[in-house]
């Protein structure tokens, strides 16, 4: 095998890694461009780390809605802030 062939290899297992760590990643805190970045550069260890990693806490849509009405209903936001808590929380669905 020639030096450029194997830069190339070791190019293409980056990227490989890198993308399977991208698409892993943002579904975890670490998020996609880091987990991307460490699995280029550490490849099958980087998506170890990138799996072993906390995974986001994804609360239900209307879990949040009831929080926010709890905290409406008990004066702790004001109605203008829960309009715009709710908006917020419809914009991410």
């Amino acid at each position: 095998m020639s030096v450029s062939q194997v830069i190339l290899l070791i190019v293409v297992h980056g990227l490989v890694f890198g993308v399977a760590c991208y698409f892993i990643g943002a579904q975890r805190e670490i998020g996609p461009i880091a987990s991307g970045f460490i699995g280029f550069v550490l490849g099958s260890i980087g998506l170890i780390i990138v799996l072993v990693s906390t995974r986001k806490q994804v609360i239900p849509f209307n879990v949040q809605l009831q929080y926010y009405k709890q905290l409406l209903d008990n004066g702790t936001i004001s109605e203008a802030e829960y309009n715009h808590l709710k908006g917020r929380l419809i914009e991410q669905q």
